[in-house]
């Protein structure tokens, strides 16, 4: 069967990301299945044209932390202002119940909103199981249907109250399950290629809800497979305290002293690290996942915003995550490349960030920490063909006088249109083959 082809025709500006870090004036184009085969002002015949005129074009782009399930605790009343014991307990209450059908409307909710706003790969982290339900099939499958780039950690809790754990008991697994529903879940569905649409890595949840072995396990599985692996790190002082009293050493050095340093692993949020921590990081090729809307929700007495400004100018790598919706209250990974932007501003030692740094941060630095430069993260020939086209020409944007800046620094708007795998999921800013009421009447708020 001959493979599709679309024209993306004279874009105002294609922003590459390539190593040059390119941004082309009226250029178009040529995508054919789902690869991106040309770019120039060539005309060029295609089976469906998109007519860009006026508009930019940029990588789709990639959320790197994220819990799905998380969806339905959006506002939810019982999880504002609370310390986090109180925080972790009913978010676990709540999921405890969720049905299969629950959790594929969930994922689906936040794919959606995913796609609406420009991101075409997301990585998931699951970490509790409700009893009796396929979970993970459940998020897979949601993934397949609405068309977009899945890398799926599998997380786990193995350490719960009893053992000085925040997580109740009922939602601890043996070490045993763990690692071998992990390697199972590897075995079945983890695809390497570089046009891969779902990838599997490995994630147990924190250094205070899973045991020394767990972090262990997970180091020797991601040699073995040649697969990624991502926890919570730095993200409370309790954990310092925790890590400090229980293992005699702050987090990241506990993690690295079990394997978990280098390019396959990586760290959510690290609000808390030293200087000492972020050049050891820059020194191993360690990525972190900055999740900056979430962490400005830390309790009273803490920072809530991680050191982006020092990890930048040490050479670290850092990507952005939307993070759960019971911490987010949403997954527009548009708005969270603003914040990321903005919020710098409001450590001492930092300002505002450079907008081309920060799309960096949610475009190829997201494919770095994904090990998945290969594939996606920069509009370049060969590349997979994940894109999103922002129309400029509207009254968010009006008087902006940089293009960039303008798309990472005004209200975020959704995209025009967005291609994932040579395959059009949004067109006008609406989603492809989906209803969003459908969507939405399935997680109807309850009051």
């Amino acid at each position: 069967m001959k493979d599709k082809s679309i024209l993306i025709k004279n874009a105002g500006f294609v922003v590459t990301m390539n190593a040059k870090s390119q941004i082309l004036k009226n250029h178009s184009l040529y995508l054919k299945g789902n690869k991106i085969v040309y770019i120039g002002k060539k005309e060029k015949r295609a089976d469906t044209t998109v007519n860009a005129r006026g508009m930019m074009v940029i990588p789709g782009l990639i959320n790197c932390h994220h819990h799905m399930f998380q969806c339905q605790l959006r506002g939810d009343r019982q999880l504002q202002n609370q310390m986090i014991d109180r925080w972790i307990n009913v978010v676990c209450r709540k999921a405890a119940k969720m049905s299969d059908r629950e959790i594929y409307y969930s994922a689906l909710a936040n794919m959606a909103e995913l796609l609406l706003y420009g991101c075409t790969t997301t990585a998931d982290m699951p970490y509790l199981f409700p009893k009796n339900t396929l979970f993970l099939p459940a998020l897979i499958k949601a993934a397949a249907d609405i068309g977009i780039r899945l890398h799926l950690y599998r997380g786990s809790i193995s350490v719960g109250k009893r053992n000085g754990s925040l997580f109740p008991d009922e939602i601890v697994e043996t070490s045993e399950e763990i690692g071998s529903e992990t390697e199972s879940l590897i075995r079945k569905y983890h695809d390497a290629s570089p046009f891969s649409l779902l990838r599997i890595g490995i994630a147990p949840c924190t250094i205070f809800t899973s045991s020394a072995e767990d972090f262990k396990l997970a180091a020797y599985l991601s040699r073995k497979y040649n697969v990624n692996m991502q926890t919570h790190l730095s993200e409370s002082e309790f954990e310092n305290e925790y890590s400090l009293k229980k293992n005699k050493k702050r987090p990241l050095r506990f993690l690295n002293d079990l394997g978990w340093v280098g390019e396959r692993a990586s760290f959510a949020h690290g609000i808390n690290l030293n200087r000492e921590e972020i050049e050891r990081l820059a020194a191993t090729k360690t990525p972190i996942v900055h999740c900056p809307v979430s962490n400005a929700r830390a309790p009273v007495g803490e920072t809530g915003i991680a050191p982006v400004w020092a990890m930048i100018k040490n050479r670290v790598t850092v990507a952005v995550g939307v993070d759960g919706s019971a911490g987010n209250d949403s997954s527009n990974m548009l708005e969270e490349l603003r914040w990321t932007r903005i919020m710098q501003g409001a450590r001492k030692e930092s300002t505002y960030l450079d907008p081309a740094v920060v799309l960096a941060m949610g475009t190829v630095n997201g494919a770095k920490l994904l090990n998945w430069e290969n594939g996606i993260g920069s509009l370049e020939v060969g590349k997979a063909a994940d894109i999103a086209i922002f129309n400029l020409n509207t009254v968010e944007y009006t008087g902006a006088n940089d293009p960039l800046t303008a798309l990472l620094s005004c209200q975020a708007t959704r995209a025009d249109t967005v291609i994932v795998n040579g395959k059009i999921v949004v067109k006008d800013k609406k989603l492809v083959g989906f209803d969003e009421r459908e969507i939405n009447n399935m997680l109807k708020i309850k009051t």
